[in-house]
């Protein structure tokens, strides 16, 4: 009888150990404080460095997409957002467009036009990818 009792006592214990360590648990989850983790942009030669934040164009920026849109014809690209750049034989920019075709019944849709700014302040366009939005 002595052996019985001692053995529920043992799981009693370890049951009420094993609760009280998922309720210090959670409550070491609820007192915690937030941790901020601000992630640092580099720029590294070859890799793309996403906007953080702000990614409003720049007048440089704006200057460097029309140039390389200049004379281009069959839609109108109008530039919304920087969303990232990448350092190369000069720099790549990835723009966020909204882009309508110029034909009589056109529909807008969004796209990514990939501008490159060599080092001489040449800029050209590399290619648009259109954005597939689901329904």
């Amino acid at each position: 009888m002595k052996e019985k009792f001692l053995s529920l006592a043992g799981i009693v214990l370890a049951g009420m150990w094993s609760f009280s360590m998922q309720v210090s648990a959670a409550e070491a989850v609820t007192q915690a404080q937030p941790v901020r983790v601000q992630a640092a942009v580099e720029h590294v030669d070859g890799g793309w460095a996403v906007q953080q934040g702000r990614t409003a164009l720049n007048r440089h920026v704006k200057q460097v997409f029309n140039k390389a849109l200049d004379g281009l014809v069959g839609a109108d690209y109008e530039p919304v957002a920087l969303l990232g750049t990448q350092v190369v034989a000069g720099k790549n920019y990835a723009i966020l467009c909204r882009i309508t075709p110029t034909v009589l019944h056109p529909v807008t849709h969004w796209g990514v036009a990939y501008v490159y700014e060599d080092l001489q302040g040449n800029a050209k366009l590399l290619e648009v990818r259109d954005l597939e939005l689901g329904y």
